[in-house]
C-alpha cells in the first residue's frame, strides 16, 4: 500500500513538472512514453452531445477542483482520432481572463473558444462541420490535485434541404396552388432531400395534421403524397403545409400552399392616366374591370398600402364594375404606383391590377446639413467646413442658391468659397464666417428653402476697438479704460501690462475688474513715469489674444493748431475749407470755423464738426471779403486760431448807399480795345530798349563789389507786411506802392557773389497751393535815375505784378545776393513768413522762400 502511494506521488510530481516545463507537448510525450497516473487508469465518464450543421454547440468539461484551495493549471482537449491536443487553455501564473489560448489550425482554428465561466465549462464550436463529429476528451490539470479526464460523444445533425411541392402533373406548386374548381380533388406531392438522420415529412391543413405517412426512398429522398378530395368553399384561402424535421434543436423546414377556387376577373384598366400631376391638387381617377364571377371587388393601392374611403364603386351591365377615386397626390407619391385591383373574393391570389406610375411635380424639398465628418461643436478659425444640400425635386431643380445670414453667397475660390454641385465648401473660416446658412432650390413649381444650419466658429479673443485709444489725464486724475473683446467661447481671463520707456510691467489683478466680454481698469497717473502705454490681453480655451487692446495715457492739454488749411471748391457765394488736424491733446476733439465779414468783422457763420476738419459755408455775398478763423477744441480748451484772411468772392462789390448803373456803349468798348493795343506796343518798345541799355555791365566804376541785402532789411522794410501765420495769408492794407531803399540796408556786409548767404527757415511748412509775387530789383546804376547821385548804395524793389501758381514743395527761406556778372536778375520773395506787397488789387500769396536778384 505504501509503495503504491509513493508511486502515485512520484507520477503526479512528474506530470506537474512536465506540464510546467514542456507544456501540453511534454505531457503528450509522457503519455506516449507510457507514464500515466492512477487517475487515467480509471474508467472515463462519457456524455452525449448533439449539434446541427452550420450552427453552434458547446462541449461540456468539469474544471471545478475537488479541493477549494486548489486551482486549474491547464485544460487540454483531445479527439480520439487525433493523437495530439487540438485545444489548450493555459492559466499557469495567470487568471481566467488572461489565460493563454491555443487552437489547432488544422482542426478548429478560430471556430473554437473555451468558456471557463460557465458550469460546467464548455468548449464552444462555431459553424459546426460534419468532420467535427467524434469522441472528445477533456483533460484538466490542477495545481495540487490529480489530473481529471472526461469524454464527450459529439454527434453532428444535418438538417433537410429545401422542400418542393408538386401536383400530379409534376408541376411545381410552391407559389400558387390552383386554381381548382369547387368539389374537385387536390393531389400534391411533398419531396424533401438531404438530412441526417432522415427527416419526418408531414402534411398540415392550417394547424391540423392530415397526413403523416412518408416514404424513405433509396435515392435519399423522403416523400409524402397527399390526396385532398372534394375541396369546397370552406377550403377557400386554406393553407396546406408540408413540414420536414429531424431534430428538436432548430425549427423544422416548412412549405405552405393556398387553395385557389372559382373564377378570376378577366380585365382591369385605369381610364385616366395623365403624364404628370401637381402635389396637393385634387384629381378624379376612374377604373373599370370585367369577367369576374361573382363581381369583382375593386380596391385602390398606393404603393403597398391601400387607399381607403376615397373611392366610390358602381356595378354596370355585362358583368362590369366601375370605381372612381377622389385623389390628392402628395410629395411622397412621386414615383409610386397607383394601382387599381380587381379581385374575386372567393379566389385566393386572383387579383388583376392596372398600375399608373405617378409623376408628381412639387416645389423642391431642401434639407441642409453639415458635413458628416465634422463636429459642429469644435470648429475653430482656420478650419475647413463644408455643407451638403440635399434636394428632392420634380422636375429637377434648375437653380441652387446659398445664403449666409440671408445674404446670398457666390463662388470665390480665392476667398475660400467653393460651390460644387450640391455642396458648399468654406476654407480657412474666420469668425465672420459664423452664422446661419441655408440653401434654396428652384424649379418650375416654385422655390424651396432648407432648414437653417448654424455655424459656430471658435476663435481667440480679438479687440473690438479698431485702433489704439488715447486718454489724456492730469496727474492724480483717474481715467477709466475699458478693454472690450470679442471671443468664442467667452473670455476666461484678462491680463493688463504697462509699458513706459521700454520697461513692461504687469498690472495687478486687483486694479481691474473683469466682466463677461470686457475688463475695466481705473488708472491714475501720479508721476511722469506713469504716463505710457497700457496693453490688455484676453484669453479663452482657444488661446491668448494675439493683438492686444492698446491704450495710451498722456498728459492732457489743449489741442494743437489746425495745419495746412486750404480753400477748395470756391464759387461766387460758397466755399469749402479743409485742414489737417494736429495733436488732440489726449482728448476727443471737435473743430470750429468762424467767418467774419471785412472790414466790419461782423460774424456770418459759426460751424462745428466732430469727424474731420472739413467745413462748407454757403450763402456768402459776392464781391465781399471775409476773414476765416479755424480752431480745434477739446475739454481742456480751444487751440490757437488758424487764420485765412482775406477771402474775396468774385462779383459786383457791395456799395454803400444807392448804386447807379451805367451802360457801356460800343464806342467806349472800342476805345478801350485800342488803348490796350497801344499799351502793349509801348511795353514791347520798352522791353527792347531795356535789353539794349543793359547790354553793358551794370555797376559803378568806383564800386568793387555789390552790397549784400540782409534778411533783416527785407523783413523790417516799411513797405512790406510780414505775416507769421501758417497759412501765409494777410489782409491787404492801403494801396500805397512801397519800395525798399538803400537806407534800409546801409549796414549790410559785402559778400562775394559766388558765395551766397543762405538763411535757414526756423519753421517747416507743409505743402500747399498758392501764388507768388515777383518784384523787380534794380541794383544801383541800373535804375532809370542812374544819372542822379545816390546818398549810398541800395536796392529797390518794384512790383512786377506776376501771379505764379507754386507747386507743393518743402518750404525754406534764403536770401541770395545779386550776381555781379548778371546784374539783371529778378528778385523772388517767398517764405513761411509771407511778404505781402501793399497795392490795389487782390491778395497774392507766396510759397517759396528763395530770394533771387536780377535786372529782368
Amino acid at each position: 500500500m505504501k509503495m503504491l502511494l509513493i508511486m502515485w506521488l512520484l507520477n503526479a510530481v512528474l506530470i506537474f513538472f512536465t506540464t510546467s516545463v514542456y507544456g501540453y507537448n511534454g505531457i503528450h510525450g509522457i503519455e506516449e512514453g507510457g507514464i500515466q497516473s492512477n487517475e487515467l487508469d480509471k474508467p472515463i465518464p462519457m456524455e452525449e452531445a448533439h449539434g446541427v450543421l452550420g450552427k453552434k454547440k458547446g462541449l461540456p468539461c468539469n474544471i471545478i477542483p475537488r479541493d477549494r484551495q486548489d486551482a486549474v493549471a491547464m485544460v487540454l482537449w483531445f479527439k480520439e482520432s487525433i493523437g495530439e491536443p487540438l485545444y489548450s487553455f493555459d492559466v499557469r501564473g495567470r487568471t481566467f481572463k488572461d489565460a493563454k489560448l491555443w487552437s489547432s489550425p488544422t482542426v478548429f482554428g478560430n471556430r473554437a473558444f473555451f468558456r471557463a465561466s460557465t458550469n460546467p465549462a464548455t468548449l464552444v464550436i462555431d459553424n459546426i462541420q460534419q468532420a467535427d463529429e467524434g469522441v472528445y476528451r477533456c483533460r484538466v490539470d490542477f495545481k495540487n490535485s490529480p489530473t481529471r479526464n472526461s469524454k464527450v460523444n459529439f454527434t453532428v445533425i444535418v438538417p433537410p434541404e429545401k422542400i418542393h411541392i408538386y401536383d400530379d402533373k409534376r408541376i411545381d406548386k410552391s407559389v400558387l396552388l390552383g386554381p381548382y374548381n369547387e368539389g374537385s380533388d387536390v393531389s400534391l406531392l411533398c419531396e424533401v432531400r438531404g438530412g441526417r438522420p432522415r427527416p419526418r415529412v408531414i402534411w398540415f391543413l392550417e394547424n391540423t395534421v392530415i397526413d403523416d405517412s412518408f416514404e424513405n426512398r433509396s435515392d435519399g429522398v423522403v416523400v409524402n403524397h397527399l390526396t385532398f378530395p372534394n375541396v369546397g368553399r370552406q377550403h377557400l384561402h386554406a393553407r396546406l403545409i408540408c413540414q420536414a424535421t429531424n431534430n428538436n434543436i432548430v425549427p423544422p423546414e416548412t412549405k405552405a400552399v393556398v387553395l385557389d377556387i372559382n373564377l378570376k376577373p378577366q380585365s382591369v384598366s385605369i381610364l385616366t392616366k395623365e403624364k404628370h400631376v401637381s402635389a396637393d391638387k385634387r384629381y378624379e381617377v376612374e377604373c373599370r374591370t370585367s369577367g369576374s364571377r361573382p363581381d369583382a371587388v375593386i380596391t385602390w393601392w398606393k404603393g403597398s398600402r391601400p387607399v381607403k374611403r376615397l373611392a366610390k364603386n358602381f356595378s354596370e351591365q355585362n358583368n362590369q364594375s366601375l370605381s372612381i377615386l377622389n385623389f390628392v397626390p402628395v410629395i411622397d407619391d412621386d414615383g409610386k404606383y397607383l394601382t387599381c385591383r380587381a379581385e374575386n373574393p372567393t379566389i385566393p391570389d386572383s387579383a388583376l391590377e392596372d398600375k399608373w406610375r405617378l409623376n408628381v411635380h412639387y416645389v423642391p424639398v431642401v434639407t441642409l446639413k453639415m458635413g458628416s465628418t465634422l463636429n459642429p461643436e469644435d470648429i475653430k478659425e482656420g478650419d475647413d467646413v463644408y455643407f451638403e444640400c440635399n434636394i428632392r425635386a420634380n422636375p429637377k431643380a434648375y437653380k441652387l442658391s446659398w445664403f449666409h445670414n440671408n445674404a446670398e453667397i457666390f463662388q470665390n475660390v480665392t476667398g475660400g468659397i467653393i460651390l460644387s454641385d450640391q455642396s458648399l465648401v468654406l476654407q480657412n473660416v474666420i469668425r465672420s464666417t459664423a452664422g446661419e446658412y441655408t440653401c434654396i432650390a428652384a424649379n418650375s413649381e416654385g422655390r424651396g428653402s432648407s432648414n437653417p444650419v448654424k455655424l459656430i466658429v471658435k476663435y481667440a479673443p480679438v479687440c473690438i476697438q479698431e485702433r489704439e485709444e488715447v486718454y489724456g489725464a492730469l496727474k492724480q486724475e483717474t481715467v477709466t479704460l475699458r478693454c472690450r473683446v470679442d471671443a468664442n467661447p467667452p473670455v476666461a481671463a484678462f491680463h493688463w501690462t504697462f509699458n513706459n520707456s521700454g520697461d513692461q510691467t504687469d498690472v495687478s489683478s486687483e486694479k481691474y475688474t473683469n466682466e463677461v466680454t470686457s475688463s475695466r481698469l481705473n488708472y491714475t497717473p501720479n508721476t511722469d513715469l506713469e504716463y505710457g502705454t497700457l496693453l490688455c490681453y484676453g484669453e479663452n480655451e482657444i488661446g491668448k489674444q494675439k493683438e492686444p487692446c492698446v491704450f495710451q495715457v498722456v498728459i492732457a492739454g489743449r489741442p494743437s493748431q489746425l495745419q495746412n488749411c486750404s480753400i477748395l471748391n470756391q464759387t461766387t457765394n460758397s466755399l469749402q475749407v479743409e485742414c489737417v488736424e494736429g495733436y488732440d491733446g489726449g482728448l476727443t476733439q471737435s473743430f470750429e470755423m468762424e467767418v467774419f465779414e471785412l472790414p466790419s468783422l461782423k460774424s456770418r457763420f459759426n460751424l462745428t464738426t466732430y469727424k474731420a476738419p472739413i467745413f462748407v459755408a454757403d450763402g456768402l455775398d459776392p464781391g465781399t471779403s471775409y476773414r476765416i478763423m479755424l480752431y480745434a477744441v477739446n475739454k481742456k480748451g480751444r487751440s490757437d486760431a488758424t487764420l485765412i484772411d482775406p477771402v474775396t468772392f468774385k462779383g459786383v462789390a457791395k456799395l454803400q448807399g444807392s448804386t447807379a448803373s451805367m451802360s457801356i456803349s460800343p464806342l467806349i468798348m472800342g476805345l478801350l480795345g485800342t488803348a490796350g493795343i497801344l499799351a502793349m506796343i509801348v511795353c514791347l518798345v520798352l522791353v527792347a530798349l531795356c535789353r539794349k541799355h543793359y547790354a553793358r555791365p551794370c555797376h559803378r566804376p568806383d564800386a568793387n563789389s555789390t552790397k549784400h541785402v540782409p534778411m533783416e532789411a527785407v523783413i523790417n522794410a516799411d513797405d512790406l507786411i510780414v505775416d507769421g501765420s501758417i497759412t501765409g495769408v494777410r489782409t491787404p492794407n492801403s494801396s500805397i506802392e512801397h519800395t525798399i531803399t538803400a537806407e534800409a540796408i546801409r549796414n549790410g556786409n559785402t559778400i562775394e557773389a559766388t558765395d551766397p548767404d543762405i538763411i535757414r527757415n526756423q519753421y517747416e511748412r507743409r505743402p500747399l497751393h498758392g501764388f507768388m509775387k515777383v518784384y523787380e530789383y534794380e541794383p544801383p546804376g541800373c535804375r532809370e535815375d542812374d544819372d542822379q547821385e545816390d546818398e549810398g548804395e541800395g536796392y529797390a524793389f518794384k512790383h512786377v505784378a506776376k501771379e505764379i501758381h507754386a507747386p507743393n514743395q518743402t518750404i525754406y527761406r534764403s536770401l541770395q545776393r545779386p550776381n555781379r556778372m548778371s546784374p539783371n536778375n529778378p528778385v523772388l520773395i517767398t517764405g513761411s513768413q509771407t511778404l505781402t506787397h501793399k497795392y490795389r488789387g487782390p491778395e497774392v500769396v507766396t510759397t517759396s522762400n528763395r530770394i533771387q536778384e536780377s535786372c529782368i
